[in-house]
């Protein structure tokens, strides 16, 4: 009898569990609707935010979010230095409100950049600046090496390009598995990261503070819903072997490439990464900023935009920052 009695505890318990996943995911999408435009692509749609430049136009910059982050994150912060620019902000597929599709064959990177271009392609056929960050590395460079007719340079913010030792968080491998996935996502996962959310930002602001207001300007909270959690799990999963594959294409990139990295980033290494690329590109730069972590676009919005003022201008070279 006790067995039982245990076993239909432990079913109501998961189910309370699920159900309070599944009521986090609605609030969540509650508190941050789409405020921007859908664009149709092959099998779904894309999310985008798209400012008008003030005052003369300097050109087009776009942005493009990392791992566990939508396009608040860098429209917030930079936006607000960048009026002068027309500016796209993206949903990658999967995140934030847009769509994911072909499912989890979207996680590859390359597949990202080619859906993306093909938004871009459409919103934007003029020639722009790419900013990426972090995991966005990966596909961003893919685009530089495919599509340089199209970019006027590349700004790398703590970009992933390389393969890395260590591999990745053990709850990645389970939450892309069949099945188990799905379960383990609403019993454990998203749970736990509700909890742990702004001990999750103050780990990639470290060693300084984290962004007043950052969880909920950022609309980091969109992360908690099972198939995002899931899309997130399944691109960190498939970004290792793909820059392991592209690296070697780096010394083939026609276009100016800056990579901006914080010395203490303890989620991306700026060795492995940055540096690497920045000495592998024909025309590429190293900008290394002290004391500073994962976030190099909230400490320092100035330097950014910098590069960006640099790679935008006629005939911009790769001036000194």
């Amino acid at each position: 009898m006790l067995p039982r009695i245990l076993l239909v505890l432990a079913l109501l318990a998961a189910t309370g569990l699920i159900l309070r996943s599944e009521w986090i995911a609605a609030e969540v999408a509650r508190a941050h609707p789409p405020k921007g435009t859908f664009l149709d692509v092959p099998g779904g749609r894309l999310h985008y935010r798209e400012r008008a430049p003030i005052g003369d136009n300097r050109g087009t910059v776009v942005l493009v979010h990392g791992a566990s982050s939508n396009h608040a994150d860098l429209l917030a912060t930079l936006g607000p230095e960048l009026s002068r620019y027309r500016l796209i902000a993206l949903d990658r597929p999967g995140h934030g409100w847009s769509d994911r599709p072909n499912g989890s064959a979207m996680a590859d990177p390359g597949r990202q950049a080619a859906v993306l271009m093909q938004a871009l392609d459409r919103i934007a056929p003029e020639g722009f600046v790419l900013v990426a960050h972090s995991l966005a590395g990966a596909l961003a460079t893919r685009i530089a090496l495919d599509r340089p007719d199209r970019l006027r340079g590349l700004v790398l913010l703590g970009g992933v390009t390389h393969p890395w030792p260590g591999g990745i968080a053990w709850y990645h491998h389970i939450a892309v598995l069949p099945v188990i996935g799905p379960l383990f996502t609403r019993l454990v996962a998203l749970p736990v990261a509700n909890i742990q959310l702004d001990a999750g930002a103050k780990s990639v602001f470290a060693p300084r503070d984290a962004t007043p207001g950052y969880v909920e300007t950022a609309e980091i909270r969109l992360l908690l819903r099972p198939a995002t959690f899931r899309a997130n799990s399944e691109d960190i999963a498939a970004t290792h072997a793909f820059v392991t594959a592209q690296a070697p294409r780096y010394r083939d990139l026609k276009v100016p490439v800056i990579a901006i990295t914080g010395d203490s980033d303890s989620i991306v290494s700026p060795t492995i990464h940055s540096a690497t690329i920045a000495r592998q590109a024909p025309q590429g730069r190293f900008v290394v900023l002290p004391s500073v972590g994962h976030m190099p676009h909230h400490a320092a919005p100035e330097i950014v935009v910098q590069a960006i003022d640099e790679l935008a201008a006629p005939r911009s070279g790769l001036a000194s920052l």
